[in-house]
């Protein structure tokens, strides 16, 4: 005899339910740690490019120095577009723009600008560049900033000449037998996130 009821389907014991979450579960930790190594890697190139970008930061700012330090030597002394300056606007001095000398009566060819040891604590520097690329005041990932130190360490005749009796520089048609006077030229550049750099070179500036 045929029963008019439809057969009851085999009952299901779950396991695909289970499997399916496990997948699930597998597949969301996938995705959660390649989240985690994409984030540490961005995290990581973003550092790199601040470093870098201190780096050429501080090493650039020294290029940008070295015009103005040679003629400060030169004409011992400061502008008068400047603050407490004393060289005239006849000389042709000139500061470019992005550079402030921190302290306009200290004639850094006479070695009145501290020793080395200043660059290790936290005193202001000599000099400051800041190329604020896009006007607004404010450290943007395109700006350069860097604070520079100058140190005198002596005085090296030039060819044929010699320092004679009188080690202070004559400079600026003083009449002076050609030397060098020698600096050493530190630099702390510093990027948004509290990157920094710092690097150093030696420097000759020749006077007559």
């Amino acid at each position: 005899m045929n029963s008019d009821h439809p057969s009851k389907p085999p009952q299901q014991a779950g396991v695909a339910l289970i499997m399916a979450l496990v997948l699930l579960l597998v597949m969301t930790m996938v995705a959660v740690v390649a989240m985690r190594s994409t984030t540490l890697d961005l995290k990581m190139t973003t550092n790199n490019t601040q470093t870098r970008r201190a780096f050429q930061g501080s090493d650039g700012a020294r290029d940008v120095i070295t015009p103005v330090l040679a003629s400060h030597v030169f004409y011992h002394g400061w502008p008068t577009s400047l603050t407490g300056g004393t060289v005239a606007a006849s000389a042709s001095f000139t500061i470019p723009q992005g550079i402030t000398v921190r302290d306009t009566s200290k004639r850094l060819d006479l070695a009145q600008n501290g020793t080395f040891t200043r660059f290790s604590g936290t005193p202001s520097s000599d000099l400051t560049f800041k190329d604020d690329v896009n006007g607004n005041g404010t450290m943007d990932p395109d700006d350069v900033n860097a604070e520079l130190w100058v140190t005198r360490v002596g005085t090296l005749p030039a060819a044929g000449g010699n320092l004679g009796s009188n080690a202070a520089d004559q400079g600026a048609g003083g009449g002076g037998a050609s030397k060098y006077i020698l600096f050493d030229l530190r630099s702390d550049g510093r990027a948004v996130g509290n990157a920094q750099s710092r690097t150093g070179a030696d420097y000759r500036a020749l006077i007559r």
